[in-house]
């Protein structure tokens, strides 16, 4: 019964684009838990010079997300969607046929522009295919991707049993599936509805655009850097700390994806919990943001202290929490932000964030451990960065109740 009420409180075209979003993270879910250990372990390159090509790669991801944003508020969300689809079966195509030295790092730089597109794509469309805009949306489009970290990694720990290199095939045709999808669901969508069209498109007051007010900018700058504070040091269970793990703990590789399985795992069944706890205060979203930075601040303290695989599953699982509270909030925080005609382009600046600490992460993370005192000089760096995560999110609040 719960279920079927949860179903009919959202509308068709959000059922599409939270489908779509879990057959594309699928996909990529067997590529970018690995990228560091493959780089590391099959193709010999040292931490620092793999943190560089992962660097690139984020930088540009990044140009893709605030294209993709763009394209969807000045053309079509549609438009912008296919572009980036078209480029990750490609792309994916490529990587599957050629991930030797140096065609991999070329591969994954070109998945990353396709990465960009759809990303700040299917979040904007989460954001307006929903009547009110709010965290519902962006929740649900958050649980489908966090479907996809579930079920990627634990097919991608599989095969990577026989072969970290034949992780490449699944991401091949999870992409092939995801395209299929796109071609006959995706243009079913209103595009043209009232809300769409008045949220994308750049509307004129006098012969001008519409423009942010400067204490609108100032909070939305303040909410990036909140959002980058707390995503750089969660990134660094992607890259880091998963050579830690594997090359200092023993967790086999086979291990360290099962904790991408569960962290998915969680977050689409712990929903049962976290929708009626987060209704209690669904207005306060600052709340929601520090009661996260709070969790991931507690999984890094296990994750330090961890002497086997159990104190990094308990990490994962309050890192998880984490998650749950927060991610959802900011999207939500940066709708409520954008002025009319920018939508997309808010949205792609919110991925983009994400996308620059992935690329920030792994080469400060490498350059801290190598040469300022190891793992532990990380997890300091990694609670100063957390500190600094709550102080900006204080003065974000104060500037966003200033604005109209």
């Amino acid at each position: 019964m719960n279920g079927m009420t949860f179903k009919s409180k959202l509308p068709k075209d959000l059922w599409i684009v939270a489908v779509g979003m879990v057959l594309l993270y699928t996909g990529l879910s067997f590529i970018w838990p690995f990228n560091m250990i493959y780089m590391t372990q099959n193709l010999g390159m040292s931490d620092t010079a793999a943190g560089q090509v992962l660097l690139v790669n984020s930088g540009i991801g990044i140009i893709g997300s605030i294209i993709g944003g763009i394209i969807f508020d000045r053309l079509s969300g549609y438009i912008s969607l296919a572009i980036g689809t078209g480029i990750l079966v490609i792309t994916t195509g490529s990587l599957f046929l050629f991930h030797g030295s140096p065609a991999f790092i070329y591969n994954i730089w070109a998945i990353s522009i396709a990465m960009g597109m759809v990303f700040a794509g299917l979040y904007t469309a989460a954001g307006l295919t929903h009547p009110t805009g709010g965290r519902t949306g962006f929740n649900t489009i958050y649980v489908a991707q966090n479907v996809g970290v579930a079920v990627g990694p634990f097919l991608a720990g599989i095969l990577a049993k026989k072969g970290l290199e034949n992780v490449y095939t699944g991401s091949f045709v999870f992409a092939i599936i995801y395209a299929l999808f796109f071609v006959c669901y995706f243009r079913k969508i209103d595009w043209k509805s009232e809300k769409v069209i008045g949220e994308t498109k750049h509307h004129t007051v006098d012969g001008k655009r519409e423009k942010a007010t400067k204490i609108g900018l100032l909070s939305f700058s303040l909410l990036l850097a909140t959002y980058l504070f707390c995503q750089l040091p969660h990134v660094q269970w992607q890259s880091n700390l998963s050579t830690y793990m594997t090359h200092v703990k023993g967790v086999s590789n086979a291990q360290y994806g099962n904790l991408w399985s569960i962290n998915g795992s969680l977050i689409l069944l712990g929903q049962v919990v976290i929708i009626p706890l987060v209704a209690r205060f669904k207005e306060k979203l600052s709340l929601q943001i520090y009661i996260g930075i709070g969790l991931f601040a507690c999984s890094f303290l296990f994750a330090m202290n961890a002497t086997d695989y159990s104190g990094f599953l308990l990490g994962m699982i309050l890192l998880t929490l984490g998650e749950m509270f927060a991610w959802p909030a900011i999207p939500t925080i940066a709708y409520q932000l954008a002025p009319a005609g920018q939508a997309g382009l808010y949205q792609g600046l919110v991925n983009g964030t994400a996308t620059a600490a992935r690329m920030l992460a792994p080469i400060l993370g490498a350059i801290v451990v190598t040469s300022f005192g190891g793992i532990t000089s990380l997890f300091i760096c990694i609670f100063v960065l957390l500190v600094l995560a709550v102080v900006s999110l204080v003065f974000q609040q104060r500037t966003q109740k200033c604005v109209k």
